[in-house]
Order: C-alpha cells, then structure tokens, then sequence
C-alpha cells in the first residue's frame, strides 16, 4: 500500500470513473460552488474531484490530493471501517449520513457529517464513489445560567480530556469491526455481518452524540 500522499498511477478503471464522473458545464459550475466539501474517488480510495470547500476544509490545494489516496485524511483508527464503507459502495449500497473524523493538512482534527454514494458508468457499474462532506459544529447552549457561563477554564480542559477518552475506544471499535467486516480474520455468515454493522453503526452514532455535547464551536 502506498503511504498516504504517495502519487498513484492512473488504472483503467480511474478512466472510467473520470469519464463516468465528467460532469456538464452546468453541474461543475454546481461542484464548484458548493459549500460542501465533495471529493470524488475511485473504489481503491483514489481521489478524482476536490472543490474548493473541499481544499478550505481539509487544507489541501487540489493539484497536492488529486490521484493520491484518501486515506491520509483518515485517522489510522478509522481506516479498516472506511474501506467496509468503499466495499458497501461497489456492490451499489447507498448508505445514510454518519458523522466521522478526518485529519487536516496541518494534522488538527475536524468532525464532518458525510453523505455518500456510488457513482455508475454508462453501462450501470459502479466506478466510484462521490462524498459530500459539512463540517460539525457543536451549537451553543443557550440555556446556561451566568454562572454556568462563567465556568473556569479548568472545566472546560476536563470536558475536552474526557470528549477525548471516550471518542479513542470508539474510533477502536469502528476500526476493528472494519476489521472483522473486511473477513481478514477469517469467513463471516450474513448474521454475523448484520450484527458487526449494528455494531459499527451504534459506536458511529454513539461518537456522533460525544462529538455533538462537547466540541466548542470555532470562532
């Protein structure tokens, strides 16, 4: 496996993706100017598209990203579960959005809510996969008293350090049921995946609602 920000050869199936993909002058005036983050990819995880939201939001320039990997925004953790998520999109599954991490260009953490989906060629199979991706921010609590307001700083590094310690096990448990999803350890009956993806999806949501109660919002 190429480590991440290695360049990648162009296959025959990235062709067909790029041809599946080009869009009219009027959809990728759409792209373009979308608040959205959308990154188009290869079923290898390959990046085609990046637009501008997409650069604003994870640091990259488009000509840095571009037939390279998109794993390198992924943390290592969650890596096993996004290529369960790239395995459900070849065989055409069209998923609900979930909430992820993704690693900026400067190595910060950010929270996005991610909608994606497969991308058909002309003959009907799937190419590729196109994501769009908003990044999360917690809303603030109107409800709080002054003084709860005026809580010391120190409180607000115990919330951090605890968001923390409760999001690592889980971006685990999303890995290692990827894991298992990916039949590396061995052979799974379809009882067996149905369970390991209510599982996936509970630590998912579960990581959504921490993320959801504890980060602040950016200035």
């Amino acid at each position: 496996m190429n480590a991440p920000g290695d360049s990648l050869g162009w296959s025959a199936g990235e062709s067909r993706l790029a041809e599946a993909s080009a869009p009219d002058a009027g959809l990728a005036d759409i792209v373009r100017s979308s608040h959205d983050a959308i990154v188009g990819m290869t079923l290898e995880g390959v990046v085609t598209t990046w637009n501008p939201a997409a650069e604003q939001l994870y640091g990259y320039r488009a000509a840095e990203i571009v037939g390279r990997r998109a794993e390198q925004l992924y943390p290592p953790a969650a890596r096993a579960g996004e290529a369960v998520i790239l395995r459900r999109l070849a065989r055409g599954e069209r998923l609900d959005q979930y909430i992820a991490e993704r690693v900026r260009r400067d190595g910060n953490m950010v929270t996005v809510r991610l909608s994606v989906s497969p991308i058909a060629g002309d003959a009907g199979d799937i190419v590729g996969v196109a994501a769009a991706a908003r990044r999360v921010r917690a809303a603030p609590d109107g409800g709080r008293d002054a003084q709860q307001q005026a809580e010391p700083a120190e409180q607000q590094v115990l919330s951090t350090r605890t968001s923390h310690e409760l999001r690592t096990p889980l971006q685990a448990v999303i890995g290692f049921t990827g894991t298992l999803l990916l039949r590396l350890p061995g052979p799974l009956n379809d009882e067996q995946v149905r369970q390991l993806e209510l599982v996936q999806e509970s630590a998912r949501q579960l990581l959504e609602l921490i993320n959801e109660k504890s980060r602040p919002v950016d200035g």
